[in-house]
Formats: C-alpha cells, structure tokens, sequence
C-alpha cells in the first residue's frame, strides 16, 4: 500500500492518482515510509498480544491432554503367568457353588428323597490371582482386527477402603495403549452385586459425565460378556474387601 503524502489515504502500489484526495500520486517524492503498513493502533496490538497468548494456552493443553491420555499409569497387576492352584480351584467351586446336587436314582423300595440344602461357602483371592484368572476368563489380550480399541489385560487391585481399582488397558489402533481406570466398591444388594463408581479416567484425565459412563461401560461389556464371572455373580451372597484381598460367600439364593 501506498500512503498519500497530503492526505494519509492508503492507496494501491499500481494507484496513479489517491483516492482520498484525487491528488497525482508522484512515486519519485514518496518517502520510503510510504510503502510500509501503517502502524497498529492500540487495539490492533493487544488482540495480537491476545491471539499469542491464546495460541501457546492453546498448545500447551493438547499435549496436556495428549501425554495425560497415554501416559503409563502406575500400580498395575501383571496379568502374565498363571493363578495359583488353590485360587483356580476355588474359581471353579465359586461358580458351582449354589447349584443343586444332581439327585440320585433310588429304588422302587425307596421314596424320592429331597437333595441336601447346599450349604453356604467362602473364598479368597489375592489382587495376584483375581488378575489372572479374571484375564484367564475373560481370553485377553484380544487382537480383533476389527475392534479399533482391542482390549489387553485387566489390572485388579483390591483396597484397604473397601474398593477395588481396576485398570483396563486397550491399544487405540492396535498400537497406542490407553489405560481406563475406574475406583469403585463393589457391594451385594438383594443377592445382587452392584459396583458404585467413585470415579474413572483415562490414564491420569478424569473423566465426568457422559465420559465416565462410556469408560465405566467398557468394564460393564467385559464382564457381561464372561460366562465363568456371570456363575459367580448369580450365587455371590457376601463381599468384602481388604488390602490386597477379596473374600466372596457363595451358595443357593
């Protein structure tokens, strides 16, 4: 641009005659200054100020958000190896447990007899063995290469508060792990368990609202979906958590 030396107008670099004043243009008097941007004005410059500032706040939340959603979370069970043999055989009894004796056949000379009640049972599991034989149920990893989210493994940490931290880990494309962690204490309410959510976040982000129902309905897909844990769940009758541990009192409702 072109300023007008007798009336300021800003005028095209090609301009012959201003437009302001209709004076002729004479390119040889121009001073330099001439072709230089007229200055900012005091509003001009704080926007541009603002728009700086705005940018790097801007910046510097996505990768917040970016390293705060895969970054590892620490405290995770290793679901590698195998449960301990007890716990794989109190798995089996707890899923049995509460079901009625088949009833054996009787003479002619002796009247059918009622079975047994089924008499109520208890059993322990360490956060190590509730990992593995949870992920053992559960068939993780699972690498479909349809599902855009396959999950890897369930980390299952029993607290000392009553609740239970669990971590789910799935790769976002196959690749990027993302770890979803929910706190939640589990109790039993008329023969039903329930889970009340304290909280959920992907990996140190919390989630609220409509977020924290889609990371608490991973969880809920999983174990709907795991037969053994549905077996346990319709005879569980008692729960109760310590640190590290999980006692469950099953038998016929």
């Amino acid at each position: 641009m072109i300023n007008c030396p007798k009336c300021g107008t800003d005028n095209l670099l090609n301009a012959i005659f201003c437009r302001g004043c209709g004076e002729k243009l004479e390119l040889n008097e121009l001073k330099p200054e001439a072709f230089l941007p007229p200055p900012l004005t005091t509003a001009q410059k704080v926007m541009k100020i603002v728009n700086k500032v705005g940018s790097i706040v801007i910046g510097t939340l996505l990768v917040v958000i970016i390293v705060g959603l895969f970054c590892p979370v620490g405290g995770i069970i290793a679901p590698e190896g195998e449960p301990s043999a007890e716990a794989s055989k109190n798995f089996a009894e707890a899923q049995k447990s509460g079901a009625p004796a088949a009833a054996k056949r009787t003479s002619r000379r002796q009247p059918n007899t009622a079975p047994a009640p089924v008499a109520d049972r208890s059993f322990a599991f360490s956060s190590e063995d509730a990992t593995a034989l949870v992920n053992k149920a559960m068939s993780l990893p699972r690498n479909n290469p349809d599902d855009k989210m396959p999950p890897q493994h369930l980390s299952i940490d029993f607290q000392d508060d009553g609740a239970v931290r669990l971590v789910l880990t799935c790769k976002l494309m196959g690749k990027l792990p993302m770890h979803n962690v929910v706190i939640a204490k589990p109790t039993v309410e008329n023969n039903t368990l329930a889970m009340h959510v304290d909280s959920a976040r992907i990996g140190f982000l919390p989630m609220l609202g409509g977020l924290k129902t889609k990371v608490v309905e991973k969880f809920t897909r999983l174990s709907s979906g795991c037969a053994p844990l549905q077996n346990v769940e319709k005879n569980l009758k008692r729960a109760s958590i310590t640190a590290g541990r999980v006692n469950i009192t099953v038998g016929k409702k």
